[in-house]
């Protein structure tokens, strides 16, 4: 008998214990959490792994939701689902990456500089006119979701002159947009993307000056593979009379790519 009271209290305190809060480092850990560790010169060290692709479970036996480490690996063997060493988490049906602002890279761009010097083109009445404004080379090492964006001035003159007003009362439509001209297998490189148009008339543009720049945006976001890419920057221009067009004449013309990989 006194060995079964000694042990009742026992296994009393050991329930007492399993389904109590966890504190680390405190002796009153968070009553919204199972688990509080406080530290103020160290961290939690996450269980590493070596994951093998996003769609594979392995190194665990099958997928669960919520478990998170941090993969060591570089494994590109699944070229739709690779992996790279930093912090992942599972979804219950793969391995997600946690990306974060310093995973955000600047292909492009993030200069004061002035990307655009002056180009001008006449344009003949009632025919389209397409202008490459410039040509950026850059490569993927990533799976990424990439962002594209410029901010281009647009000058409209009579034909033949960078001074001389408008006065015709024709309308002038104006697009800016991204092509690829080399891209990895299954990325179109004939298709526009990003799209900003505008319409001027007349002498006066929205800014309400004679002869004035009217900047455009172009602007696209896309999920890209790894790989080499060469983009255009186009302007394109109608109108039913000829003028001029000058594009980048302004002082805060831009051009601008950033790509956050996605594995």
């Amino acid at each position: 008998m006194k060995t079964v009271n000694c042990m009742v209290p026992f296994l009393l305190a050991g329930f007492s214990i399993i389904k109590a809060q966890i504190g680390i480092g405190t002796a009153s850990p968070n009553a919204n959490a199972m688990m509080e560790v406080t530290s103020t010169n160290k961290g939690v060290l996450l269980p590493r792994v070596a994951l093998v692709s996003t769609n594979n479970a392995s190194p665990l036996s099958a997928h669960v939701a919520g478990i998170t480490v941090y993969n060591t690996a570089i494994n590109t063997s699944v070229a739709s689902n690779p992996v790279y060493p930093g912090p992942y988490y599972n979804d219950g049906t793969q391995w997600l990456r946690k990306s974060t602002w310093n995973d955000v890279r600047t292909v492009t761009g993030g200069s004061i500089s002035d990307p655009i010097s002056l180009i001008t083109a006449d344009v003949t009445a009632e025919t389209a006119l397409s202008t490459i404004l410039s040509t950026v080379s850059f490569t993927l090492d990533r799976p990424s979701t990439v962002e594209f964006s410029a901010n281009v001035s647009t000058r409209y003159t009579a034909s033949g002159s960078n001074t001389t007003p408008l006065s015709d009362g024709s309308v002038k439509l104006c697009t800016i947009n991204f092509q690829f001209t080399t891209a990895p297998a299954g990325v179109s490189t004939t298709a526009f993307f990003g799209d900003h148009s505008a319409s001027y008339v007349n002498s006066l543009s929205n800014a309400g000056t004679t002869i004035g720049d009217v900047y455009l945006n172009p602007y696209g976001v896309v999920t890209l593979p790894v790989g080499s890419y060469v983009l255009n920057l186009r302007g394109s221009v109608l109108s039913g009379t000829a003028f001029r067009i000058g594009y980048g004449g302004g002082t805060r013309d831009m051009i601008m790519i950033k790509a956050t990989p996605l594995q």
